[in-house]
């Protein structure tokens, strides 16, 4: 069973929370949420299920939690479920995630009677640097990014920012005791090169997402919005 059990299970794989406050539907917004590598035949997934579902009742927010694929993952292992964070596995299945996604979002708005005002992509570990990959190529109409514990930078993410159009702000969260901090201090530096909107919060903590790094981000991610932008390539057609 993918869904915790207290969780409310759209289809096979796609879980759905809505917070119980009584002010959470003024402004309501949807942070769809990307899981870590999650082995076919556990349940670890329901920690992090249960993580996203306690901010949402803290922040007001709604939370979708689909689940990515097997065989996507390190060494394409049929026993893991994995998001397509190269451009070979988006071939593959990328576009019939975000059409899930889109299903997903338009049966809870008809059924809310309600669109909601803002998407928000929320992803831990292998799903935050899918999810950087989505912000960096703009591959979803997402309002703003929340990487934990996961996503990089680098020369291919600096040439895709370079090409993006829009510029959802992204939120960079994690620990100086992960393994691979360098990663994501590494998408830090290639934001700020690329002069595009972020915001970073790192703690002494390993790979996991804080509290307090969910916080910030839910509060860094509503105020701002994306911005529309010209890119070199743009300029050049107009002259």
């Amino acid at each position: 069973m993918w869904c915790a059990p207290e969780l409310e299970a759209l289809s096979d794989g796609m879980c759905f929370h809505k917070p119980a406050q009584a002010g959470a539907s003024e402004h309501p917004v949807l942070v769809l949420f990307l899981h870590s590598l999650v082995a076919v035949k556990s349940d670890w997934q329901w920690e992090q299920q249960r993580v996203l579902t306690s901010a949402a009742e803290r922040h007001g927010f709604s939370v979708l939690m689909p689940r990515g694929r097997a065989g996507l993952g390190p060494r394409r292992a049929g026993d893991v479920w994995a998001w397509p964070t190269s451009p070979a596995t988006q071939a593959e299945v990328e576009e019939e995630l975000i059409a899930e996604w889109v299903a997903a979002r338009k049966q809870i708005e008809a059924r809310n009677g309600q669109p909601f005002e803002r998407l928000l992509v929320f992803g831990f570990s292998n799903g935050a640097y899918y999810a950087s990959t989505l912000a960096l190529r703009n591959r979803l109409a997402a309002d703003g990014y929340g990487v934990f514990a996961g996503g990089s930078g680098g020369k291919y993410a600096s040439v895709l920012g370079s090409r993006a159009t829009r510029r959802a702000p992204i939120f960079v969260g994690y620990g100086t005791k992960d393994p691979a901090w360098r990663d994501m201090a590494s998408l830090a530096d290639t934001l700020k090169k690329l002069g595009w909107r972020h915001q970073v919060k790192a703690e002494p903590v390993g790979h996991l997402v804080t509290e307090a790094q969910l916080a910030a981000a839910v509060r860094f991610l509503t105020t701002h919005a994306p911005v529309e932008i010209q890119t070199d390539q743009q300029v050049r057609a107009t002259w």
